[in-house]
């Protein structure tokens, strides 16, 4: 008898400041995106300083920005869901129409938690 696997969605989580380390959002991004190209279901959850992505002008000011900004964009158009932490872009300024031009939502930390905990979802920290 075959047995049909169930796929999980996964979630790549970053917290890290893309001014000081641009790698592991770009990553994140990247990853999300070659699993939503393969049919997969993908989430990019940024975090703490990760959510200053959302910011243009900060993006500018980031050692190869340009690719950062090309992914950050084709997440919009691939099917990618990005959620960030309400906190987080309260804390850091982050406005409602910069997480929409990004193509992001704000979600509870809580819900992620619960999708891992039932088995739904696995997360992917970077």
């Amino acid at each position: 008898m075959l047995r049909t696997m169930e796929r999980k969605k996964l979630i790549f989580f970053v917290s890290t400041d893309p001014g000081a380390e641009a790698s592991p959002v770009s990553s994140a991004y990247r990853f999300a995106g070659a699993a939503a190209a393969t049919g997969l279901e993908a989430e990019v959850r940024l975090a703490g300083d990760a959510v200053l992505v959302a910011d243009p002008a900060y993006v500018a000011t980031v050692r190869g920005s340009e690719t950062l900004r090309e992914r950050v964009d084709g997440a919009v158009t691939s099917g990618v869901n990005v959620s960030v932490c309400p906190r987080s872009t309260e804390a850091r300024g982050i406005r409602d129409d910069q997480l929409a031009a990004i193509g992001a939502r704000p979600r509870p930390l809580s819900e992620i938690l619960v999708e891992v905990a039932e088995g739904r979802s696995v997360l992917v920290h970077l």
